[in-house]
């Protein structure tokens, strides 16, 4: 039996994977977005400061007046002060620090390390320095998760990422704050990776998109929650503690949370694979046959059952029979009876793969036109797509007054938007969808900033801003979310590891400079808001270049992905006998479920199949 088979048998969705999922997946979403958005309070300016007045001396005496609000109260300069008022007029900056009044941010690193003026970008390079972190931790998670599996580098990860940042909320010097910062960032993408890979394994295929789904629900979530534990935590230092003590809560994971079962099997561990589906089974009430996981060996040492059949269908991948000595041997006399041919088949198998198997690069995107055009686009729309949704977060606190509700509602939207994105990605395909979502996000962006803050007659429209603000986080949300359904079906199977991982390292670029954005909207919001609009606008056109995935099987060989935006749509049929073939590799049997990945079938039965 497959290991999809086994965990229909126990319930595709039964109360244990109910139980694991959500235990894996709230501690793997709000322990990584907290400290990657927190960066909105945290690094939180304070509306009014100015140099701090020298003993004996007044503000007005200090500090010159730089307008008159339409209060009629002064709005005071905050980077200069009087050389001596009673001589001249004649400024300096400030030489004793600065003057903080009190608001919303109790204390900020801002404040504390008087990150204004002349420093004030220090703060949002902080932010970038953690956000790359978090792009080298996804080579370095994906790796290491394949390598020591998802339970080890998700526990690891996430107690790494507590301890660093607990140790960032008593850090003395701002530079030692941004080097934990960074290893936090490194660490809480091993959590994200891992996270959604544990999770979403337990799951046979026709589950696991909504497994995936619910991850980005809980993100969302976990954006939401932020809001009011920063303001139960309005002082950094104890923000910092909150977010990241919980997860130390979680020591006991590392005897209640399983490996991922697909990463056991790929490893040859299929007892303990069967450990789980049996605690699995008893937990759901269900029941297996023994030795339920009975693997059936894939390579030259097989022939399909069916290959000549009445009906002239072909034998698939599942419908084989293993030889000995040239002859058919039944599945279990050759898995009992003789223990070692499993193994001793395995083991001639991996060594005639790694003889025979092309080896593939990074270059081979780039190797066909129309593949590199699509690798070209597909980057650059993910740059742009995680600039303005990062930016959009960023900028927060630049949007009206009360941060702490549009943050809240910040979050909420991205439930609606993830929601609307996966039935639109399901009802209408890839392309016109993703486009029509950055294209209302430009136009939210850069409407946002005409709304006046209010009417000439007095009337607040800063509530209408806010909507459209908000208007735009969920269509950029959208696209985001469309975007990880699109790009892995883009490329063929023998590089989309490479492909997926290319696109990602874009997205993690665009979370680098958005931060930096933050930094010129303080002074001029116009600007970052209608560059924000143009960028997602003229993305939304460009993605319109790239074809159609829907009801397509996901291309094979490089060749099959050069012509995919040539292909026209199959009918249902053909798709069903068409896709099992064209989306099995070794490299992808993890993600497909197949139970044996380490072994491939050759082209030429692959074909004929």
């Amino acid at each position: 039996m497959e290991l999809d088979e086994a965990l229909a048998a126990i319930g595709e969705w039964g109360l244990y994977q109910t139980i694991i999922y959500w235990l894996i997946t709230i501690p793997g979403t709000w322990f990584c977005v907290w400290p990657m958005m927190s960066v909105v309070f945290q690094a939180g300016i304070p509306e009014t400061f100015y140099c701090q007045i020298p003993t004996g001396s007044t503000v007005n005496e200090t500090i010159p007046v730089s307008e008159i609000d339409d209060n009629g109260d002064p709005v005071y300069e905050t980077c200069v002060m009087y050389t001596n008022h009673t001589v001249s007029n004649a400024t300096t900056s400030c030489t004793d620090g600065w003057y903080y009044e009190p608001d919303e941010y109790a204390e900020t690193i801002v404040t504390e390390w008087d990150l204004v003026c002349d420093d004030a970008v220090l703060g949002q390079i902080s932010q970038s320095v953690f956000m790359t972190g978090v792009m080298i931790g996804a080579f370095l998670a994906g790796y290491l998760s394949d390598r020591f599996g998802r339970k080890k580098v998700y526990l690891l990860a996430m107690w790494l990422e507590s301890i660093f940042g607990i140790l960032t909320a008593f850090t003395q010097s701002f530079i030692t704050y941004v080097i934990l910062r960074f290893l936090t960032g490194v660490m809480l993408q091993g959590v994200m990776v891992s996270n959604l890979i544990l999770a979403t394994e337990m799951f046979p295929p026709g589950k696991r998109l909504y497994a995936g789904f619910l991850n980005t629900i809980s993100w969302g979530v976990g954006i939401m929650l932020l809001a009011p534990l920063a303001y139960l935590f309005p002082n950094w230092r104890s923000l910092q503690l909150a977010m990241h003590i919980p997860a130390l809560l979680t020591f006991y994971y590392f005897w209640v949370i399983p490996e991922s079962m697909r990463w056991l099997i790929s490893k040859g561990r299929i007892q303990q694979a069967e450990t789980i589906l049996y605690r699995a089974a008893k937990f759901n009430k269900k029941h297996l046959p023994q030795d339920v996981l009975n693997p059936k060996v894939k390579g030259d040492d097989y022939i399909p059952k069916n290959e000549n059949n009445n009906d002239g269908n072909k034998g698939t991948i599942n419908d084989v029979t293993i030889k000995q000595n040239g002859h058919p041997v039944d599945q279990n006399d050759a898995t009992h009876a003789n223990g070692n041919l499993y193994d001793d088949t395995k083991k001639q198998l991996k060594e005639d793969e790694e003889q025979d198997e092309p080896h593939y690069t990074l270059c081979d995107l780039f190797s066909r036109p129309r593949l590199a055009f699509n690798t070209i686009v597909m980057c650059f729309a993910w740059f742009v797509t995680s600039l303005v949704y990062f930016g959009v977060s960023f900028n927060t606190a630049n949007i009206g007054d009360g941060v702490y509700i549009a943050f809240f509602f910040n979050g909420f939207v991205e439930i609606p938007g993830n929601i609307l994105a996966l039935y639109a990605s399901l009802r209408f395909g890839r392309r016109i969808p993703t486009s029509m979502f950055l294209a209302f996000a430009g136009l939210c962006c850069g409407c946002t900033v005409f709304i006046p803050a209010e009417t000439a007659n007095g009337t607040n429209l800063e509530p209408l801003q806010l909507t459209v603000y908000l208007l735009g986080k969920f269509a950029i949300t959208g696209a985001f979310a469309s975007f990880w359904s699109w790009a892995p079906e883009l490329f063929p199977t023998l590089i989309r590891n490479f492909g997926f991982g290319l696109t990602n390292f874009f997205a993690s670029l665009g979370g680098v400079v958005a931060p930096l954005t933050v930094y010129i909207a303080y002074s001029n919001l116009a600007v970052i808001m209608v560059s924000f609009g143009v960028l997602a606008i003229f993305t939304s056109a460009v993605v319109l270049l790239l074809p159609e995935t829907k009801d397509h099987p996901m291309p094979h060989t490089i060749e099959e992905a050069e012509q995919i935006a040539k292909r026209k749509k199959k009918s249902k049929k053909s798709k069903e006998l068409s896709s099992p073939v064209n989306t099995y590799d070794a490299k992808q049997n993890e993600i497909n479920g197949v139970i044996n990945p380490s072994f491939t079938i050759d082209r030429e039965t692959q074909t004929n199949l």
